[in-house]
């Protein structure tokens, strides 16, 4: 099963979306981008999902950080907003993004890492 990394420190949404991926993934989960950077450097994932607004930074920050440490898996930046400048920075660092309130949200997730959707 393919391994996938949800990040939001809104840990009602985060318990939300991890449950409802679980049948299509091994669900990892952080709370924020420290505990993110921690886990990635203990386990290998197939695409990370994270939240834009979080306690400890932003979701384009860890997005820098693990482009920076040659981690090039797909990254679905996630927001409550629908933001076209957000959107342009997630695809100018490499990442793609995706309104949280978007209702084929886990479709676009699915889609992220080549699964049948």
């Amino acid at each position: 099963m393919r391994k996938l990394l949800v990040i939001d420190d809104n840990l009602d949404f985060l318990g939300f979306l991890a449950s409802g991926l679980e049948k299509y993934f091994e669900v990892y989960t952080a709370t924020g981008v420290k505990e993110a950077l921690r886990l990635l450097e203990q386990q290998k994932v197939e695409a990370i999902c994270s939240d834009f607004h979080m306690q400890d930074g932003t979701g384009l920050e860890l997005l820098g950080d693990i482009r920076q440490k040659g981690i090039t898996v797909p990254f679905l930046l996630m927001s409550g907003d629908d933001d076209c400048l957000l959107e342009q920075k997630a695809k100018l660092c490499g990442g793609v993004f995706c309104s949280k309130v978007d209702y084929d949200l886990i479709v676009k997730i699915k889609a992220l890492i080549n699964t049948e959707t």
